[in-house]
């Protein structure tokens, strides 16, 4: 079993990040969907034995401090400057949709410090793409009435992207909505992003995960497959949104299964 995460502070040229770390052995990034927070994979650290993990908060979720610019590429420059501090040269990388981007990103401009890379429900944000969600209204709106009905309806609408109802599942994601001051500022720098100026640029090994209970991404898993030739697609039965807490031992294992191929080549 992997050791007890420990949580610190680093201090970076993008602002301080709150990262958690974990055992030991080759290097492996977690980074998680907005608006949450390192804990994301708190139940999928039990089955990563014999790496050492690294899980910040990515910038502006959690403890870490936001952004000057709301943007994939700086979020993915503030993992790159933790990875950096902790003396870590070449790590693999998992990200799961608004986390999956930032991997994407990342491994694009910094492809040497990239060992293999895992998007999980990982949106690929072309022209249409843009367009689409230029309008769309905001996912993680708390706003409403002092009595709370706001709070129930946004318990209500994560429920029906889960496939299993899970209250401590809806609980933790209800608190990173409560905690942070705009909570849909990750999806505006989603819908930002161009994905097509960065496709081609990391020729690694890529897993793909798609969750077949997520309805905002698995209707369009292979746009994100179609930008990398080498890539592997994985279906996780019965995942979700939230696919590393509702299923953290299959998640874990469609990730340690991957690196277990590549070591075999």
């Amino acid at each position: 079993m992997p050791t007890e995460p420990v949580p610190a502070y680093v201090d970076t040229p993008h602002g301080r990040m709150h990262v958690v770390t974990c055992g030991t052995g080759p290097a492996l990034v977690l980074l998680h969907q907005t608006p949450r927070c390192w804990d994301e994979y708190r139940a999928v650290l039990d089955h990563l034995d014999g790496y050492r993990v690294i899980v910040p908060d990515l910038p502006g979720h959690g403890n870490s401090e936001p952004p000057a610019q709301n943007t994939i590429d700086a979020a993915a420059q503030a993992v790159v400057s933790v990875l950096d501090t902790l003396e870590v040269p070449r790590t693999h990388l998992v990200g799961h949709h608004f986390g999956g981007l930032v991997a994407y990103h990342l491994a694009a401009v910094a492809p040497h410090r990239v060992e293999s890379l895992v998007l999980s429900s990982t949106p690929y944000i072309d022209a249409a793409e843009r367009e689409r969600r230029r309008d769309a209204p905001p996912f993680n709106d708390a706003g409403g009435p002092e009595d709370g009905a706001h709070l129930h309806r946004l318990w209500q609408r994560r429920s029906s992207y889960l496939t299993v109802a899970d209250p401590a599942v809806l609980g933790r994601y209800v608190r990173d909505v409560l905690a942070h001051p705009d909570p849909d500022r990750g999806h505006a720098a989603v819908a930002a992003y161009h994905s097509e100026d960065a496709a081609g640029r990391y020729d690694g090994p890529v897993l793909c995960i798609a969750s077949d209970g997520d309805p905002r991404a698995f209707p369009h898993r292979n746009r994100i497959l179609a930008a990398f030739p080498q890539a592997c697609a994985h279906v996780l039965s019965g995942g979700d949104i939230s696919s590393p807490e509702t299923c953290p031992a299959a998640f874990a294992a469609a990730v340690t299964g991957f690196h277990r191929r590549l070591a075999a080549r």
